[in-house]
């Protein structure tokens, strides 16, 4: 792409002024902009001044859309309201986007806080349990492994002295050639 060169985007606006004011009053303005639009100044100039009407609106509208899609949806939806200003709309938003008051998110923090803490405190015990079944287990094992050298040696040898007298009969067996 060269630079400086358009890069044309068709968007559609799907409105339904039967069912939303606001889609009623929005199709309604942009009918009269369109016919104001001045069509001595030729046809040139005025598709460039709906180019820049279109591109101005999508882009502020994405713009509020990123920052609080809520808000985007709020300021579209006030769209149907006759009597609306811009002072009234900027207050609403702005009572909108108030934090409560900090008494309350103190107050629910606080809850939480203390929900942890009993969280806690109901594992301290069992904590306290595994750390002694974990001492035994360990002490067990010492015992085992203390006693296990001694007996496996004694019946590795039982074991080993059983199989080497099958083993020698057979070995006798093969030399005679029996097999």
């Amino acid at each position: 792409m060269r630079k400086g060169q358009i890069r044309r985007v068709n968007l559609s606006l799907h409105l339904t002024p039967e069912q939303s004011r606001a889609d009623l009053r929005a199709m309604q303005h942009l009918q009269q902009w369109h016919q104001s639009m001045d069509s001595s100044a030729g046809i040139d100039d005025t598709n460039m001044a709906i180019r820049a009407f279109h591109r101005d609106v999508y882009l502020a509208g994405l713009q509020l859309y990123l920052m609080d899609p809520a808000v985007c949806h709020h300021v579209a939806e006030a769209l149907g309201r006759e009597s609306l200003s811009l002072p009234a709309l900027l207050s609403e938003l702005q009572t909108q986007s108030t934090p409560p008051p900090a008494q309350d998110s103190s107050a629910e923090q606080l809850a939480e806080l203390q929900k942890i803490r009993e969280e806690v405190a109901a594992l301290k015990p069992l904590m306290e349990q595994q750390k002694l079944a974990l001492q035994q287990l360990r002490m067990a094992t010492k015992n085992a492994s203390v006693s296990t050298p001694e007996r496996s040696n004694g019946q590795e040898e039982v074991a080993l002295s059983k199989v080497d007298a099958p083993t020698e009969k057979m070995q006798k067996v093969r030399q005679k050639g029996i097999f």
